[in-house]
C-alpha cells in the first residue's frame, strides 16, 4: 500500500544541484520505480517528496497527513534532505535517509546520490596530487581540514561559496583537480552525507571520509575500510601521514574495490534495489 497526496508531491523548482544532475532526485526516482515495479514488501510506503517540500517551504500539511495514518501499521519512507524527516512519523516506520541530521533507531543510512556523471565529464589525467577538495565551507570540519593542509603542495584545497548553485568555472576546477588526485577529500558538510563521496568512485579517486559522526550506508553488508579512508575529526591533524603511509598495492586495492561496488550500491538503481531487499 502506498500513502501519499498530490500536494505532498510538488514539482521541484529550486536550482539543480549538483550541476550535472539530470532527471529525478532520490525520492521521486524511488517513487516512480516503485510504482512501475510494484514489488512485494513487508511495509506500507509513505511516499512524500520530502526534499521538495522542505526546500520550497511547502511542508505545512505534512504532520496532519502523517497523523491521519493508522499509527499501529508498519511503514517505510525514503528521504534525501539533510533534515528529513523533521516531522513525527508513525512509531513503526523505517526511514531510509540520505541526510544524516536526524538520528534514531529506525533511521537507515542510504547514499546521497543523483544521476551519474556523463562520460565526457570524467577526465583521464595523470595523478599529480595526493588529494583535493573543491566545495563550500558548510561545516567547521571543512575549515579545520583546509587549515591543516594549507601550504602543502601535493594537496589542492579550494573553499567556495556555493549558495545555492555551482558556477561553471568552479565545477570545471572540481573535475580537473579530482582527475589529477589520488584521493578525494570528503569532509562532512551541513549534513553527514555528501554527493562528493559517491562522485569519487566515478572520478577514479579513493574517498577520504572526514567526520565527527559515522553515517555510512549499507554497513550490514559493506566494510567501508576496504574501499575508503575513514578519518575521525580527532585524527584530522594526521591526515597527511595517514595517506602517505598507504602504499601503491593497498591504494590500488581500495580503488578497485570501490569501482566494483559502485554500480550495485551507489547509483540510483543500486539504492533502489538495496532498499527493496531490506523490506522483504
Amino acid at each position: 500500500m502506498i500513502y501519499t497526496r498530490d500536494d505532498l508531491r510538488p514539482v521541484p523548482i529550486y536550482p539543480v544541484y549538483p550541476p550535472y544532475h539530470i532527471g529525478d532526485y532520490i525520492e521521486d526516482f524511488f517513487y516512480k520505480k516503485f510504482i512501475e515495479e510494484n514489488p512485494t514488501v513487508a511495509r506500507d510506503y509513505i511516499a512524500l517528496s520530502w526534499t521538495t517540500l522542505y526546500c520550497q517551504n511547502q511542508d505545512t500539511g505534512i504532520q496532519n497527513f502523517l497523523n491521519s495514518l493508522d499509527q499501529s501499521k508498519s511503514y517505510f519512507t525514503v528521504c534525501q534532505h539533510d533534515d528529513a524527516p523533521r516531522h513525527s512519523l508513525p512509531p513503526n516506520t523505517l526511514c531510509f535517509s540520505a541526510g544524516g541530521n536526524v538520528s534514531g533507531p529506525n533511521i537507515i543510512p542510504i547514499p546521497l546520490i543523483c544521476s551519474e556523471l556523463s562520460k565526457e565529464l570524467i577526465l583521464k589525467e595523470e595523478k599529480q596530487y595526493t588529494a583535493s577538495f573543491v566545495g563550500s565551507a558548510t561545516h567547521p570540519i571543512r575549515i579545520k581540514m583546509a587549515q591543516i593542509l594549507f601550504g602543502k603542495i601535493d594537496y589542492q584545497i579550494w573553499l567556495k561559496n556555493w549558495s545555492p548553485s555551482v558556477d561553471k568555472p568552479d565545477f570545471k576546477l572540481f573535475l580537473e583537480l579530482a582527475s589529477k588526485s589520488k584521493y578525494m577529500l570528503c569532509p562532512r558538510g551541513y549534513g553527514l552525507n555528501s554527493f562528493r563521496l559517491y562522485e569519487a568512485f566515478q572520478l577514479n579517486c579513493v574517498p577520504v571520509i572526514i567526520t565527527d559522526k559515522s553515517y555510512l550506508p549499507w554497513q550490514d553488508e559493506l566494510n567501508w575500510s576496504e574501499f575508503s579512508i575513514l578519518i575521525d575529526e580527532n585524527n584530522l591533524s594526521h591526515i597527511d601521514e595517514i595517506l602517505k603511509n598507504i602504499d601503491d598495492k593497498q591504494y590500488n586495492k581500495l580503488l578497485t574495490t570501490g569501482k566494483n561496488l559502485y554500480s550495485s550500491y551507489f547509483t540510483l538503481n543500486g539504492m533502489y534495489d538495496n532498499i527493496i531487499k531490506r523490506l522483504k
